[in-house]
């Protein structure tokens, strides 16, 4: 990501920056799905036992034996599972996320006076910019973790909710819960997205800047956003891990009548629950398939953003 020279002016440009965030997230979502489903697999299965006391049931304790068991039980289509509810969470999520921090950006106000202020105001800048969209796409991410969790018979992990679909899963607990309902587990996502937010776009930036010293990454932005994003993607994934964890949980528990989670009350419960229960290596579950998932993830969204904003400044 770049500081421009000129000021930005048209209102038209601003917009244009959220726009552009929203699809290039859309655009890796369709990629890094089938690993978003097993990470939420590998995350729920086993909550709560330690890990000596589990029995010899573990259908997803691999990348390639979760691919082989969701294969079984689901079919091919299961790979994709909750793919509309994650495409919606990741254009609406990101449009706002990648246009705020776009929108610092072009107004300089990640720069600071050295190497280390222009860090930190980026860290700022990231964390703020995914509050607000996490905030905004909340409900999108509860349905799409839930979704993905569904299974069957010796393959099902977690609470089953059994939703039909999107609209079906959104309409059903606002009937049942009210619009208090859809933000269930918000401050799970809000401590997940803050922390990732700023790993990825703060050391994306630094990583930008690093490669464009060379004369082989000035010839292209495409080389420069994905070399960099390779690098970022791997200090989000090693930040974020804990809290990811923290908010698939929140989010697909079972509810009591009043809407309380009947497993955790909240992100510190679920982090001593877990910590006590399954030691640091249930915070770290489903690490692999989530690097798999945010690498490339990271590496697409963040390289097809960059490139549409340099197709969009060809126009503006």
């Amino acid at each position: 990501m770049r500081s421009i020279d000129r000021p930005p002016e048209q209102s038209s440009s601003i917009g244009m920056d959220f726009l552009l965030g929203g699809c290039a997230a859309t655009c890796a979502g369709l990629f890094s799905n089938p690993f978003d489903v097993i990470k939420t697999r590998q995350q729920l299965q086993g909550e709560l036992i330690d890990a000596a006391s589990e029995t010899q049931r573990n259908p997803y304790r691999s990348i390639f034996k979760s691919i082989e068991s969701i294969l079984k039980a689901e079919g091919i289509s299961g790979l994709q599972k909750g793919l509309v509810s994650a495409l919606a969470f990741q254009f609406t999520m990101n449009s706002i996320r990648l246009g705020i921090y776009q929108t610092a950006e072009n107004y300089e106000w990640t720069r600071g006076s050295s190497k280390f202020g222009t860090l930190m105001y980026s860290i700022f800048w990231g964390g703020i910019s995914g509050v607000v969209g996490a905030t905004v796409a909340c409900p999108l991410y509860m349905i799409k973790t839930q979704i993905q969790a569904t299974s069957h018979g010796k393959y099902a992990v977690g609470f089953q909710h059994n939703h039909t679909g999107t609209m079906d899963a959104l309409a059903g607990i606002y009937r049942t819960y009210g619009i208090k309902g859809l933000w269930r587990g918000y401050p799970g996502i809000v401590t997940r997205t803050a922390v990732g937010s700023s790993a990825q776009l703060a050391t994306f930036s630094s990583f930008k800047d690093f490669f464009v010293q060379f004369e082989f990454f000035q010839q292209s932005v495409a080389f420069t956003a994905f070399a960099a994003s390779m690098f970022s993607g791997f200090f989000c994934c090693v930040f974020m891990s804990p809290f990811d964890v923290i908010a698939t949980r929140l989010f697909n528990q079972g509810v009591d009548a009043n809407g309380r989670g009947l497993l955790y009350r909240s992100v510190w419960d679920c982090f001593s629950k877990t910590l006590r229960a399954e030691g640091l290596h249930g915070l770290y579950k489903g690490f692999v398939p989530n690097y798999w998932r945010i690498a490339p993830h990271t590496i697409l969204n963040l390289t097809f953003w960059d490139q549409f904003k340099s197709w969009k400044d060809l126009y503006y």
